[in-house]
């Protein structure tokens, strides 16, 4: 079963049955300790928080539970002449387009960020990082069609935050 698209909103919070079948690929890992690189896979739809991933050019952390964001010391991802995007995971969508999770908004922000629709790389491909329709709802739809066009999976998040890593 999959929600009402259209009736979802930043507070909407939501588990399909189908969750936990779910065995999350693997993303590219461009991390070096601790929960950084030994927490819950990017696309782990078991915690029921809402939870942030940190991202390069390079790559992804695994899950980081709660929305705590660290600070630059304590972010164990290698620095070099790229950019570092704090992302608040919101949505899993299986291969196929079924909507497997959404979390609800956590990460106070005045403002809509740019959100992101991340798909694992493939033995063809690098993984994606690509821009989706700003706002929860738009950007669902657009995760659940990449998901059917591709026949991957996708993780939708919001970027909160963006900071020259270096």
């Amino acid at each position: 079963m999959t929600p009402d698209l259209g009736r979802i909103t930043d507070s909407t919070a939501w588990t399909s049955l189908d969750a936990t079948a779910f065995t999350p690929p693997y993303l590219t890992t461009y991390a070096y300790d601790g929960p950084f690189s030994d927490g819950p896979p990017a696309f782990d739809v078991s915690h029921d928080e809402t939870a942030l991933i940190y991202a390069t050019n390079w790559g992804f952390t695994c899950t980081m539970p709660g929305v705590d964001v660290r600070r630059d010391a304590d972010i164990a991802v290698p620095t070099g002449h790229t950019q570092l995007y704090t992302l608040e995971k919101r949505a899993v969508v299986a291969a196929g387009g079924t909507v497997l999770r959404i979390w609800p908004a956590a990460y106070p922000t005045d403002r809509d960020r740019a959100w992101r629709l991340i798909v694992p790389q493939t033995a063809e491909q690098r993984f994606r990082n690509q821009e989706a329709v700003p706002g929860i709802a738009a950007a669902i739809a657009d995760a659940v069609a990449l998901a059917a066009r591709l026949d991957s999976p996708v993780l939708l998040a919001r970027q909160v935050d963006e900071r020259y890593w270096h």
